[in-house]
């Protein structure tokens, strides 16, 4: 999202300073945009404090930066102390989470004081963050997500190419979970469902389950091996297929007739507008921003959370309903372009640093893309 929302702000002609942690995936993905530059970080950086990181910090302000947006705000304790003599440096933090305790302490409150801006994409995580956070109403900003519609558009892409690579019948109705393989996305009990679905299913068309997606790096659970083992204790091996990582996220969606997200805690489904763009329709567990997205049920289906049964008794609604699952796939596409669209997003992001620089009094605000940000 970081990475996403700095292209779009440097096409815009404002110079960008993005820091990440040397040798990453980020760092070469940063690398091979010259309209960016990378500044990359050979430690990482504490939570609180970081001296190292002070210095670098420094440095990019004194050549003139006058905007920090930071996507960690975990980071904050290492940034805000670096600040006090720099006053007419903006501050914006986005956190795309929700907090499950309280952060009212005299630490948290000194920290949020300095900073600007806290952006969140959903109404449901503005409204966790003020009852959690010691910072002011005003300053939490919903900046809605955002997708770019032309290449999310189901007319330019076939769905039968990717069921042809992936090997599936043409006709076979294609259940879809997309994410990385980690037990807090649910795929157990995608499988789960799939296992009853299968053994009660009397359709003419055959079900195939897919899960798109590769386990978390670094994860020393062994989950994708468990959920392999899962399905030949079904005996599912036929209908469940484990694709990896995929590059191509609308190229996936349109080879799927619908999409499941049955994830324990979900602050913002991604997937799910994501899907609901290539007029896939959705099943996503309550929690989180998920009434948001679907609202009262038009543009996509609720399932209780870790519930295999609800999960397979809403899937066995769409695929005995096709009229009205496609109808609630164009419907939701619909929806998503009014809500999330990319150009929104970027300018309410740059109408948002123009208040911030305004309200620090910076030379030329009105004028930000002769400015600089990081």
């Amino acid at each position: 999202m970081a990475l996403a929302d700095a292209l779009d702000v440097a096409a815009t002609g404002l110079p960008v300073k993005f820091l990440c942690l040397e040798g990453t995936l980020l760092h070469e993905k940063i690398s091979a945009h010259p309209s960016i530059e990378a500044v990359p970080l050979s430690f990482s950086p504490r939570n609180f404090c970081d001296f190292k990181l002070r210095n670098e910090l420094w440095r990019l302000l004194d050549q003139g930066v006058n905007l920090i947006h930071t996507h960690q705000t975990t980071l904050l304790g290492s940034i805000v102390p670096w600040l006090w003599k720099y006053p007419s440096v903006g501050l914006i933090a986005s956190r795309h989470m929700m907090n499950s305790h309280s952060k009212k302490d005299f630490f948290h409150r000194a920290l949020y004081s300095r900073v600007d801006a806290l952006v969140v994409v959903s109404d449901a995580i503005r409204a966790n963050i003020l009852e959690t956070h010691a910072i002011q109403e005003r300053k939490v900003k919903v900046i809605r997500l955002g997708l770019d519609f032309d290449k999310f558009d189901p007319a330019r892409v076939s769905p039968q190419q990717q069921r042809q690579i992936w090997g599936i019948d043409p006709n076979a109705h294609v259940i879809g979970l997309v994410g990385r393989i980690d037990p807090a996305k649910g795929q157990a009990t995608f499988i789960r469902a799939a296992a009853g679905l299968v053994k009660s299913w009397t359709g003419a068309l055959p079900l195939k389950f897919v899960m798109i997606g590769e386990e978390t790096r670094g994860a020393d659970n062994n989950h994708l091996q468990e959920l392999q083992e899962m399905v030949r204790q079904f005996r599912l091996e036929d209908s469940v297929l484990f694709t990896g990582f995929h590059d191509d996220i609308p190229q996936a969606m349109a080879a799927l007739d619908m999409v499941v997200m049955p994830s324990r805690q979900e602050a913002f489904g991604l997937v799910a507008i994501e899907a609901m763009a290539m007029e896939c329709p959705v099943l996503i567990s309550r929690g989180g921003s998920a009434q948001e997205i679907v609202g009262n049920e038009e543009y996509g289906l609720l399932v209780r959370p870790d519930d295999a049964f609800d999960v397979q008794r809403q899937l066995r609604f769409f695929l005995e309903n096709s009229e009205a699952r496609r109808a609630m796939g164009r419907s939701a596409r619909q929806h998503v372009r009014t809500w999330y669209d990319c150009k929104k997003r970027l300018v309410n992001t740059i109408h948002l640093y123009e208040r911030v620089l305004r309200r620090r009094k910076v030379k030329n605000w009105d004028r930000i893309s002769s400015e600089s940000q990081a």
